[in-house]
């Protein structure tokens, strides 16, 4: 991702442990049950994730890892939560983008900052398409980049609203594309998917497995994967990098995150846990049936990544001129 050197210093810039009283104690780690905190509603594809990690990490670390929901506000209810938890390892968060690269840009009064974590490791990548109306007259990128140049300012696109991924990276995809599309903003993906079936918009990005079911159905059509490679679970759907668009991948990915201060022993045992979880064939069967990518990383290589996706994003929001507070 980036050099050895760069690493280490977003390592430490992102709240890398360091040595401190705990640390005396770090080797008897864990003590007791380990909760990993969900910023999300039970259900949902970051908490099913974080379920299935949690119970193969239970074999690793010889205790219980117990889901803690704490949704809300955008995340930011768990990230107080988690960054005010004693540094001793037994409290865990599963983050993403969200939580760490997009809304230190979009709230001026955040009440935490990036450096209140230390990362573990990155855990799981959920790949992102772009749908279309079923009665839009296109079929592959291409065409859809055409049919809307051909018609700007007409046709737009549902998002869930001001600063999420949905609208992120379709204003990514306008850019890429050189097309202009208006955005209809909804309270969620799930009543833009509604009506993109119902052929209320003209198009939305969400995540493959999601888009899937209506996409078989006839409902809607998946034009393009922004993953750097095609889904298992939608093999035929291109990527927009192999459709002339290389630098247009983004997809949304979960990480496990623990307050700063932590011990460096204990990250390491925590990064051993979550790799050996991702990487068991249970975890890997089960991230297939719901289109998930099983990815992991060090610690640093987690830091400096966090560290990429808010250069990225940050610019983009400022040139958006979105703020939410």
């Amino acid at each position: 991702m980036t050099d050895p050197s760069r690493r280490t210093v977003l390592a430490a810039t992102l709240g890398a442990a360091v040595f401190n009283p705990l640390t005396a104690s770090a080797q008897a780690f864990p003590l007791r049950p380990v909760t990993m905190v969900v910023p999300y509603a039970a259900g949902g594809p970051t908490d099913v994730a974080s379920r299935v990690i949690a119970g193969q990490m239970q074999a690793s670390l010889g205790v219980n890892v117990v889901i803690e929901n704490k949704p809300g506000a955008s995340t930011i209810l768990g990230a107080q939560y988690v960054a005010a938890a004693p540094p001793d390892g037994h409290t865990i968060f599963m983050v993403t983008t969200t939580t760490l690269c997009t809304n230190p840009h979009l709230y001026k009064k955040l009440p935490y900052k990036v450096e209140d974590f230390a990362p573990v490791a990155m855990a799981v990548k959920v790949p992102l398409g772009l749908a279309v109306r079923s009665s839009l007259p296109v079929s592959t990128i291409a065409q859809f980049r055409d049919y809307v140049r051909a018609q700007p300012g007409k046709m737009n696109y549902g998002s869930a609203g001001s600063g999420a991924n949905s609208q992120l990276v379709n204003v990514l995809m306008n850019q890429a594309l050189g097309i202009d599309m208006k955005e209809v903003p909804y309270k969620g993906t799930a009543p833009a998917l509604n009506d993109l079936a119902g052929g209320h918009v003209d198009a939305l990005v969400d995540a493959i497995a999601t888009l899937l079911p209506l996409h078989r159905d006839g409902k809607i059509k998946i034009l393009g994967n922004f993953d750097d490679a095609r889904s298992p679970v939608a093999p035929d759907v291109p990527t927009f990098a192999e459709s002339g668009y290389p630098s247009l991948i983004a997809f949304t990915w979960f990480a496990v995150v623990v307050p700063a201060r932590v011990p460096e022993p204990v990250i390491a045992r925590l990064n051993k846990a979550v790799m050996e979880a991702v990487e068991s064939p249970q975890t890997k069967r089960r991230f297939a049936e719901l289109g998930f990518v099983p990815q992991t990383s060090s610690a640093r290589e987690l830091a400096a990544y966090i560290q990429s996706e808010n250069e990225r994003w940050g610019p983009l929001i400022r040139k958006m001129g979105v703020q939410l507070d």
